[in-house]
């Protein structure tokens, strides 16, 4: 038998239920991925602040998850 504990087991499963199922995340996921709030990636948005975004067909914001954790490291 493995030395694998069924509490690491939990704690290994409830991470990986954390996890997006994709790595683009809208404003509210992404907001909730930075703790923040959709406002405030709308008003870095419009100021030119804040995590890289995508534009998807010309109306859709889309976020990188490598983008966001690239923000929180670097701050950019």
């Amino acid at each position: 038998m493995s030395d694998i504990t069924l509490e690491a087991i939990r704690t290994i499963v409830r991470e990986e239920l954390a996890k997006p199922s994709t790595p683009w995340l809208d404003s509210e996921a992404a907001a909730s991925y930075l703790g923040s709030t959709a406002g405030t990636l709308r008003n870095w948005r419009a100021t030119g602040k804040g995590p890289a975004y995508h534009v998807v067909q010309d109306r859709l914001i889309r976020y990188h998850v490598d983008d966001l954790d690239d923000f929180v490291r670097n701050g950019r």
